[in-house]
């Protein structure tokens, strides 16, 4: 048994995986709609953790006449044949009735788009521009970046002003998150509610306000109680019982959580520009970190020819400056992500 099945949980409910389950989205979801199905090209733009690929799969969930091909621009083999991803799409009668295509309307949705390769945009777009097969009837593109380097003038044209932003969860947003995802039906109870408030503020201040890592920690709570009482777990034995801040600052320390001011150095309002706060390698390191997700301080110094020692001291700088943060590890060797304040730095400087 684990945490969530106590808890009489179909499945875990804090997965940091895509989930349909959006909340403050309304508009952003209207409009990728109403672009999709008018058939249009739209761009997609928001940081990492944003919620896009959930977006989209909300999406996908309420167009169920529509055939969606995803794309990881970055993941693509050199041999990508989107003729064959599309005819992939088809179901048994598209089959039995011979049909080339797909008879749902295909969407091509293309994350880390600045990854993709010209010539598949280019291929994708002729799909798209010929009205008489209608291969594909709507594109959307996806990154972090809100400015699109790998097109023609002529492609932004046709993209005009379609570009929804999905900005970063306020702390109101992430606890509204929580409690749609901790509601449990089944016994009519949310156990969002057995935060405190100064538990609840503390979680999210630990996590910079990344959605990811808030669902991430809040899993590690509900993991240690459950491990540590089993069958005299206070969150289901104890009415009464709250989680307190002093117990979500121990349990994330013994994770290996960075708890003791780790939000504190509000970037936003000191208005330093990026350009002036780092300088070249670490901004070089920095924009390799946010392209790549999760890295180690040993990929830096491979992707970036540049000696493991001096990675180090790069490293240990830009966490002095609370621009990066350990978020796990691969083996003996410790993850690391850029924070959102430096994330939305980078993104509007």
């Amino acid at each position: 048994m684990v945490w969530y099945e106590q808890l009489k949980f179909r499945e875990n409910p804090l997965d940091s995986r895509p989930n349909p389950k959006l909340v403050g989205m309304e508009d952003q979801e209207e409009q990728l709609v109403n672009h999709i199905v008018k058939e249009e090209i739209c761009f997609l733009n928001g940081p990492t953790g944003s919620g896009k690929t959930s977006l989209l799969k909300r999406v996908q969930e309420k167009l169920d006449n529509h055939a969606f091909i995803y794309l990881d621009a970055d993941d693509l083999p050199k041999d990508f044949d989107l003729e064959k991803e599309l005819k992939k799409k088809r179901n048994f009668f598209d089959f039995i009735t011979l049909r080339e295509y797909p008879a749902k309307k295909p969407v091509l949705l293309i994350d880390e788009f600045q990854a993709t390769d010209p010539r598949l945009i280019l291929k994708a777009r002729s799909k798209w521009e010929d009205t008489n097969s209608k291969i594909i009837r709507s594109i959307v593109i996806a990154q972090i970046d809100k400015n699109l380097k790998n097109v023609t003038g002529s492609f932004k044209e046709r993209l005009g002003k379609r570009i929804i932003s999905l900005d970063m969860l306020d702390s109101k947003g992430l606890k509204d998150m929580l409690k749609a995802r901790l509601y449990n039906p089944k016994t009519k109870t949310n156990y969002a509610d057995k935060f405190t408030e100064d538990a609840l503020n503390l979680l999210i201040k630990c996590a910079d306000n990344n959605p990811r890592r808030v669902l991430e920690y809040a899993d590690m709570i509900f993991d240690f109680h459950y491990r540590r009482f089993k069958e005299l777990n206070p969150i289901v034995k104890g009415k009464d019982y709250m989680i307190s801040h002093f117990v979500i600052g121990d349990i994330l320390r013994e994770n290996n959580v960075f708890v003791e001011g780790f939000a504190a150095k509000d970037l936003r309002k000191k208005r330093i520009p990026f350009n002036q706060r780092f300088n070249r390698e670490e901004q070089k390191v920095l924009r390799y970190i946010l392209r790549s997700d999760l890295v180690t301080t040993e990929d830096i110094g491979i992707r970036l020819n540049m000696p493991i020692e001096r990675v180090t001291k790069i490293m240990r700088d830009l966490k002095d400056k609370e621009s990066i943060v350990i978020t796990g590890r691969k083996g003996r060797h410790k993850l690391w992500e850029v924070t959102p304040g430096v994330k939305r730095m980078m993104i509007k400087k």
